[in-house]
């Protein structure tokens, strides 16, 4: 009984979908209804890291079968705190989302879309096998999609289309991984395949499958040179919308990397390392050069979404408990930096109209907590100290130099200088001066969106003050994904 608990993230949002579809035109109450089942969802990932934290494994083998031939949900103690930190982004969304809908058909389907997407961001994160990873992304994503068209301007909709197209694309790509992993290994589960890689015997072609499934789950994650499709889509969803997918869809990414690269790295042929250490430090530079060229404040973001991701997956490459340690900081930093930063953007564009740079200024005098909201997440962003940002990239570049990866770290701290610029770019565009162009005076906006902007910015505060802690907990849990073995033992013991 006690690992059933790892069903409550999914069933959880589940439930609460079918209850929001049979609630459809009451949006008040709808909303308070969303809102509950956010904050058990928060009260149920709290209990799970709870239980994770000294190391301990939840495993659920659903129907009593074997791991290698049924489903079965994993939890240990760093899906749980992904599972924590997509709780709060999620709640945060919730409690943002009202005052950034657009239109009636938004509106009207936003809570039971938002709940779907989270059953899928969830079963992502606790799924062990790579069959049912592919079932839950597919719920992710078509969720995903449905949000992005219902908030997406007539003039943004080839954009929403290019994001769709690829993501099918990655899709069926996934699938015929996953069924070519299952004709050459025998199994899709995770631990099971971890074992038969250190085995060894796997004909080329697994290998070949496996590939292909990295690369799709690169593409999830917005890794160079597959993240075209990021840039341009998110900013056309609505300001609600785009924080929840800057805050979750690439982590969950992510997520998966940092899942399953460790189980294939110590057999695969030449390596994952060395790729995919160029493939971040493609990310981080094509993602910042992007950003500095665009014209507009969610143009920016967006594009920082993609080179922050290469910091976190530099973290991976280099294959140390310090550094996948680092990694890992890094990616709960920027779930919650990144987004309030899109929300601040949101805001921004309530106020002035458009979210163009320029086109609204001086809102460090007009609106002050506004200008608050930006200003903290932005420079922990950056990697300002005392900032949550700052100390995942100090000891990413530790563990730089220590493995050796000079270019590779030396790139990492131009790019951090390069984020700081286009972070000043926004505030020097947007909030200083003289007040000019501004349309809506007052504190800025609805108050649950200035709340759930405020929330995050001081969450990167706290995280920041308390790194020593969390980091020491990250160490943990990098050794043990690093080591595999309990992880398998977990799991393969529930054949007995």
């Amino acid at each position: 009984m006690n690992a059933a608990v790892v069903m409550l993230p999914v069933l959880l949002p589940l439930f609460t979908a079918v209850l929001l579809m049979l609630l459809s035109g009451r949006p008040r109450l709808e909303r308070w209804m969303s809102l509950a089942s956010g904050g058990l969802l928060l009260a149920t990932a709290l209990l799970i890291t709870a239980r994770t934290t000294r190391g301990a494994i939840l495993v659920l083998a659903i129907g009593g079968w074997s791991p290698r031939v049924g489903i079965v949900w994993v939890t240990d103690s760093l899906s749980a705190l992904m599972l924590l930190v997509a709780s709060i982004v999620a709640l945060a969304a919730l409690a943002y989302a009202p005052g950034s809908l657009r239109g009636p058909r938004e509106r009207r389907c936003f809570y039971p879309l938002q709940q779907l997407m989270m059953a899928g961001v969830n079963g992502s994160l606790v799924t062990g096998d790579l069959f049912n990873l592919f079932v839950f992304f597919e719920l992710m994503l078509l969720s995903s999609f449905a949000l992005l068209a219902l908030g997406t301007r007539a003039a943004g909709r080839q954009h929403a289309l290019t994001y769709v197209a690829i993501n099918l694309v990655a899709s069926a790509m996934l699938l015929g991984g996953v069924g070519a992993v299952y004709g050459t290994a025998g199994t899709v589960n995770m631990a099971e395949l971890a074992v038969r890689v250190r085995e060894g015997g796997l004909p080329s072609s697994f290998w070949g499958a496996g590939a292909l499934v990295i690369v799709v789950f690169m593409v999830k994650a917005a890794l160079a040179p597959v993240f075209f499709w990021l840039p341009d889509a998110y900013p056309e969803a609505s300001a609600g919308v785009n924080g929840l997918f800057a805050g979750l869809l690439t982590k969950v990414g992510v997520y998966t990397l940092f899942r399953t690269v460790p189980l294939l790295e110590a057999a695969a042929p030449g390596g994952l390392r060395p790729a995919l250490l160029v493939i971040a430090a493609a990310t981080m530079v094509i993602g910042v050069v992007g950003a500095l060229g665009r014209s507009t404040m969610r143009g920016i973001l967006s594009f920082h979404i993609v080179s922050q991701v290469g910091y976190m997956i530099f973290g991976l490459a280099l294959f140390t408990p310090l550094a996948v340690a680092a990694g890992l900081f890094h990616t709960i930093h920027n779930m919650v930096a990144k987004t309030a930063l899109v929300f601040t953007g949101g805001i921004v564009e309530g106020i002035g109209g458009s979210g163009t740079l320029g086109h609204a200024r001086g809102l460090a005098r007009t609106h002050p907590w506004v200008a608050a909201g930006f200003f903290v997440p932005a420079m922990s962003l950056a990697g300002l100290p005392p900032l949550s940002g700052f100390w995942g990239k100090l000891l990413l570049v530790v563990a730089g130099f220590r493995a050796g990866a000079v270019v590779v770290t030396t790139l990492s701290l131009v790019v951090g200088l390069l984020t700081l610029a286009s972070m000043l770019k926004i505030w020097n565009a947007v909030f200083w001066g003289a007040p000019t162009g501004q349309r809506v005076p007052g504190v800025g906006g609805d108050r649950g969106m200035l709340g759930a902007t405020l929330g995050l910015g001081a969450l990167t505060v706290i995280l920041g003050v308390v790194a020593a802690p969390i980091f020491a907990h990250l160490e943990r849990t990098a050794a043990t994904l690093l080591e595999v073995t309990p992880y398998v033992d977990a799991v393969l013991m529930q054949r007995r």
